[in-house]
């Protein structure tokens, strides 16, 4: 593989930070040094675990739940990064009684394996992730175990390869995850308890917690976009959105039509065209632009500190990010322009679709387009309300609209309907006193970057968000038993157990 050539931005940060450059240098260590067996790997991980654990008493009180069995202390809802990375921190700081639930089966979770269909993550792969100091634990220490010394000549992280770091991941750190499990409601309930109605194999069930994080993704706080025009005017059967599992084989030597512009829209056009169908992209954008808003903030002061930006300042950044419409990486493009059998239709909309003698008319802004199947790149619509969980408690969840006022010419209906989030993610009530529970629920997903930035998504936030995380959780579920903690300290005192042997 022909090494990447170092951009001109990457020199100027080295100049200026040249003892990066040097502790980063590689080394001349022969391969066959180099630890190559994951199961050798694995035991180095165990270690530094047990190296780092200090203090490693047990320290979270049980709560029994109705019934008589203990509570959760925490369930994360969602198994993708997001969730895996929540459960090893809470793991580290001895939060153990816990438990990950996911809809997907054992291998599906999160959207590697399923609508992730770009080559590679977008993210550089020098961000580090989600081994939260633990170095052996990394994706690069995976990597190198299997592959040597071969990380100079990577470009980025392959999405393949990603998760299949995740599924090792899991299993190294032996996190608690209970698949094809899907949250259904959440209900306060008696001793400070929250009560998770989840539904697995058509059973529902309910489990007990003091507290819940809602690990969900893209779509946590929303539904995918669906136009109108295209749900009333043609059968489910020939549509579907890009974030839905896609039999491209079946698709050869079809006709199909792809609705946007953006990254995934892109993906999948390329994926179905590899597949031998003929593909038509459409995107009202006349010029796409290569460039992610957001890769601007990838920095430590932004990433980590957001949060504690005014009101105002997060909403300006957050504001003008969204206002940018972010095009599919250049190599993406380079990609789709490869494809003889991908026609693309820039500056073109649908005006309408319709069925006509067994195939779908798409009346297009350049001219009618005979199709059999179209793919719906168009993204995502963050709306508490329409996410059934949680819906219900809307009335008194606090949204944008109900503590923040934009500046006259700075309004935006999407942002104001976004909840607003306490500073570890904590959902906040509307009206002090009226659902003090709602701080028990921790809302890690793509619908609070308004209020804390990039950190509930991608890894170069993820790795800053999970440890203000954690310190929520930890905190809550130590100061509401702050009396209990107390008579034990008054019962240690009295008795033998302080003297050290």
């Amino acid at each position: 593989m022909k090494q990447r050539p170092i951009e001109p931005q990457a020199v100027a940060h080295a100049a200026a930070m040249p003892e990066l450059a040097r502790l980063s240098r590689p080394r001349d260590i022969p391969d066959e040094t180099l630890t190559r067996r994951l199961d050798e790997l694995e035991k180095l991980v165990r270690r530094d675990l047990d190296m780092t654990r200090y203090p490693a008493k047990s320290w979270v009180l049980p709560h029994t739940a109705p019934g008589g069995g203990i509570a959760l202390d925490v369930l994360v809802v969602g198994g993708g990064q997001a969730g895996f990375a929540a459960a090893f921190g809470l793991l580290q700081q001895r939060v153990t009684n816990i438990l990950v639930i996911d809809e997907n089966v054992e291998g599906d979770e999160g959207p590697w394996n399923t609508y992730a269909r770009m080559a590679t993550l977008r993210t550089q792969k020098d961000t580090g992730g989600i081994e939260f100091g633990i170095p052996n634990l990394s994706f690069r220490a995976w990597y190198e175990a299997q592959h040597g010394q071969q990380w100079d000549r990577l470009y980025k992280l392959p999405t393949e390869l990603w998760h299949r770091y995740l599924q090792w991941y899991r299993k190294v750190l032996d996190l608690p995850v209970r698949n094809k499990t899907r949250l259904r409601r959440l209900q306060p309930a008696a001793n400070g308890l929250l009560a998770a109605e989840v539904e697995q194999d058509g059973h529902r069930s309910t489990l007990w917690t003091r507290t819940i994080v809602l690990a969900t993704g893209i779509e946590g706080n929303g539904v995918r976009r669906i136009p109108n025009f295209i749900a009333d005017g043609v059968p489910k059967q020939r549509w579907a959105h890009t974030h839905e599992a896609i039999d491209f084989a079946a698709l050869a030597g079809q006709t199909v039509a792809v609705l946007g512009g953006g990254a995934s829209a892109y993906d999948t056009a390329i994926a179905v065209a590899e597949q031998g169908a003929d593909v038509h992209i459409f995107h009202r954008e006349t010029q796409l632009v290569p460039t992610n808003a957001t890769a601007w903030g990838e920095f430590n002061g932004f990433l980590a500190h957001f949060p504690d930006l005014s009101l105002l300042d997060r909403w300006r950044f957050t504001r003008k990010m969204r206002m940018f419409n972010t095009g599919p990486p250049q190599r993406t493009l380079e990609r789709a322009a490869a494809r003889p059998n991908l026609i693309r239709h820039p500056g073109c909309s649908w005006r309408g679709v319709a069925l006509s003698d067994g195939r779908v008319v798409v009346d297009a802004t350049d001219g009618p387009l005979l199709a059999d199947f179209l793919i719906l790149g168009t993204g995502y619509i963050t709306d508490v309300s329409l996410v059934e969980e949680i819906a219900e408690h809307l009335p008194l969840m606090a949204l944008w609209r109900d503590v923040f006022t934009p500046p006259a010419g700075e309004e935006d209906a999407g942002l104001a309907s976004a909840p607003f989030l306490g500073p570890n993610f904590e959902v906040q009530e509307k009206l002090p006193g009226t659902a003090p529970w709602l701080g028990a629920v921790f809302n890690f997903s793509r619908g609070g970057s308004l209020s804390m930035g990039a950190m509930p998504i991608g890894l170069s936030g993820i790795k800053f968000g999970v440890p203000r995380l954690v310190h929520g959780v930890t905190k809550r579920l130590f100061v509401e038993d702050v009396p209990n903690y107390f008579r034990g300290m008054e019962v240690w005192l009295d008795s033998d157990a302080k003297i050290e042997r």
